[in-house]
């Protein structure tokens, strides 16, 4: 009865510590862009790129070379996605990224470009 009883803690405390080695491994998933795309304060060019996310950062790499590096989150969708998609909105900046067979989505925030606004209060200076 001990035996059965260790044996099974044994057997729950290696699955606990594998899942959490499983998440310190950065997720390493690649994408393919048709379009010149805008993710945080970089422009991607068409191409293959391979996304590292560790924790709440993304690293663009094309081929060894870092391109980006830009916050993201990752959230669960609840339905697994047909096909691999990359999500950008009207100003072609990335919004997210789905992969085929995955209910997982990276998120990304883009950037907003403000301009400064001018006042429009009358200067008391020059005249």
């Amino acid at each position: 009865m001990k035996i059965r009883v260790l044996s099974r803690g044994l057997i729950l405390l290696a699955a606990l510590a594998y899942s959490f080695s499983a998440w310190a491994v950065p997720a390493k998933k690649s994408v393919h862009i048709q379009h010149r795309l805008q993710v945080g304060d970089t422009t991607l060019a068409p191409g293959d790129y391979t996304i590292v996310v560790d924790g709440s950062e993304a690293t663009f790499e094309q081929g060894h070379k870092v391109v980006a590096k830009v916050s993201c989150a990752v959230k669960e969708s609840g339905t697994k996605s047909p096909q691999d998609v990359v999500v950008y909105d009207a100003n072609a900046a990335i919004t997210e990224i789905r992969y085929a067979g995955q209910s997982q989505v990276i998120t990304f925030t883009p950037m907003t470009t403000s301009t400064p606004s001018k006042s429009s209060s009358p200067s008391s200076g020059d005249r």
